[in-house]
C-alpha cells in the first residue's frame, strides 16, 4: 500500500515527538517546572544530568494557565516538579493528582514575600536576584536529595551560578544607588521585588490589579510629568494598547519588558539597564 507525500508530511511531527520522548536518557532526573526563568535556575545547578519540561509557555499567563494533556504526561513521568510557589501554581492540586511519588520542591522557601492587595501574596518572586539566589539553593538541596551521589558536582554548579547573580546584583545597585529619580511606571506590576531591592517605587497602571478609572490615571499621567517618565513598561502577556494611550499623554515611550523570558541573568541586566533608562 502506497502512502502519499501529504501524508507522510502530517506524520513527520507525530513521529519525531515519540522520538525526542524515546531519547531523554533515562539515567537523568525528570523534573518538570512552571516557568521558563526558573528552568535556567534549575539547569544552572543541574547541568547535563537533568531532563526539564516547563510548564506555561512563552506569552502565556502564568496565573490563568491550563496545562495540557501532553505535560500532565510529562508531569506522570517527573522525579522532581520544582514549582515557583507564593500562590502562582493555582492549579497544583491537579499536578499532585498525576504523580503521587514525586519529590514537590517548594523554591520560594526562605524567601521573604511580599503582600499584595486582599491577602494574596506577590508570586513574581523570581524578579529579584537575591530572591533567585535562594531559589537556586533550594533547587540544590532538592537535587542533591535525589541523587545525593552527585552533590558535589550540585554543590559546585550551584556556587558558580550564585557568583554570577552576586555580580550582577552589584552593577544593578551601583546603578541605581547613582539614580536621583527613583520612580518607573509600569502597566502590570510584576516589578515589587525587583524595586524593593534597589529602593526603587514601582507605579502600575492598573489600580489594584484591575483596569484602572479615569481619576487613578490622572493621577499617573501627572505623577509622570512631574517626574519626567520617558517610558511605561508593558509585558508580551498583556495588551499595550492602555499603556499607549497614556504614553501620549505623557509623551513616553511604551518598551516591552518580559518577566517570563527563559535567559534568565541576560533578561534581569537588560530590563535593570531599561529601568535604569528610564529614570
Amino acid at each position: 500500500m502506497r502512502i502519499s507525500s501529504l501524508v507522510l508530511l502530517a506524520l513527520v511531527p507525530i513521529i519525531c515527538g515519540c522520538i525526542s520522548q524515546n531519547e531523554i536518557d533515562p539515567g537523568l532526573i525528570k523534573i518538570v517546572t512552571t516557568i521558563a526563568p526558573l528552568e535556567e535556575l534549575i539547569r544552572s545547578v543541574g547541568g547535563d544530568k537533568v531532563h526539564i519540561a516547563v510548564m506555561v509557555p512563552p506569552g502565556a499567563e502564568p496565573h490563568t494557565y491550563e496545562p495540557t494533556p501532553i505535560q500532565m504526561k510529562q508531569v506522570a513521568d517527573a522525579d522532581l516538579y520544582v514549582k515557583n510557589g507564593a500562590g502562582l501554581e493555582f492549579w497544583m492540586d491537579k499536578i499532585l493528582q498525576v504523580n503521587k511519588e514525586m519529590l514537590i520542591l517548594d523554591s520560594a522557601q526562605g524567601v521573604d514575600l511580599i503582600g499584595e492587595v486582599e491577602g494574596e501574596i506577590d508570586p513574581h518572586i523570581w524578579l529579584s536576584l537575591p530572591n533567585a539566589a535562594i531559589q537556586v539553593g533550594n533547587i540544590c538541596t532538592g537535587l542533591i536529595k535525589l541523587d545525593p551521589g552527585n552533590a558535589d558536582y550540585y554543590l559546585k554548579n550551584r556556587d558558580d551560578y550564585l557568583e554570577n547573580l552576586k555580580i550582577l546584583d552589584a552593577e544593578l545597585n551601583q546603578t541605581f544607588t547613582s539614580k536621583e529619580k527613583k520612580i518607573f511606571i509600569v502597566y502590570h506590576p510584576s516589578w515589587t521585588y525587583f524595586a524593593r531591592d534597589y529602593d526603587l517605587e514601582q507605579v502600575s497602571l492598573m489600580e489594584n490589579e484591575k483596569e484602572p478609572g479615569p481619576k487613578y490615571l490622572t493621577e499617573v499621567v501627572e505623577l509622570g510629568e512631574k517626574n519626567n517618565i520617558s517610558m511605561i513598561f508593558v509585558e508580551p502577556e498583556f495588551n499595550p494598547k492602555p499603556a499607549e494611550v497614556i504614553a501620549r499623554e505623557m509623551d513616553a515611550q511604551v518598551v516591552t519588558i518580559d518577566p517570563l523570558a527563559g535567559n534568565y541573568l541576560e533578561n534581569m541586566r537588560y530590563v535593570g539597564s531599561k529601568i535604569a533608562e528610564s529614570l
